[in-house]
């Protein structure tokens, strides 16, 4: 969910988020990763230019090919179509990530990130259960350093930035992400050797959070 309110978060819910993240597996169960949150508007607003030029910057190297499709493509294709309203939305964070009322980054050693995204994973889970949304992204890894430096994080230490959530409420409608049915990405027992089910429609829809 990138489309996000400046709506403020709840009084309390904060806590309860990174109670939650910290809940997260864990590697040695030693728990090495750290937070930081912005909520300064100038910080987010610096911030919000930076993430722009990282989008400038991918689109021209790596979705150079996206970016060329979608300038000439068959705007009635299905596929078109769901690749414009992704474009689409990366584009809209990139132009209002200083409206969301916190940006989380989560700090790590070099290589932990089996430490940090599940315990950033557990943080967006239970942001959901609160109604609030989120987005993971790596994107201001492009410029790095920069970034660590206008956040103040020590340069001589093991504290590297590993990924950054913007969080608020939902601007637009929860909705069932498309995929691949999950037998298509699942092999038994060898490369490449299927499994013996089939996934033919969505098992969790979103619907079964609202029965009762």
């Amino acid at each position: 969910m990138r489309r996000l309110s400046a709506d403020p978060l709840p009084e309390g819910v904060v806590p309860k988020l990174f109670d939650a993240a910290v809940r997260g597996p864990s590697s040695g169960n030693q728990l090495r990763l750290r937070f930081l949150c912005v909520t300064d508007m100038r910080l987010r607003q610096i911030l919000q230019g930076i993430y722009r030029e990282c989008l400038d910057e991918l689109n021209q190297t790596r979705y150079a090919g996206t970016q060329s499709m979608l300038a000439s493509g068959d705007q009635e294709d299905p596929a078109y179509q769901q690749v414009f309203a992704i474009d689409q939305s990366a584009q809209w964070l990139a132009d209002n990530l200083d409206q969301p009322p916190m940006l989380i980054f989560v700090f790590g050693h070099a290589g932990g990130e089996t430490t940090t995204f599940p315990c950033l994973w557990n943080l967006c889970l239970a942001a959901r259960a609160e109604g609030l949304g989120t987005a993971i992204t790596t994107l201001l890894k492009i410029q790095k350093t920069k970034v660590e430096e206008l956040l103040g994080v020590p340069s001589d230490g093991p504290w590297q930035m590993h990924g950054m959530v913007p969080i608020g409420y939902p601007l637009g409608q929860w909705g069932l992400a498309r995929r691949r049915p999950a037998n298509e990405v699942v092999y038994s027992e060898q490369w490449g050797e299927p499994v013996a089910w089939t996934v033919d429609k969505p098992f969790f829809t979103g619907e079964e959070s609202q029965a009762g």
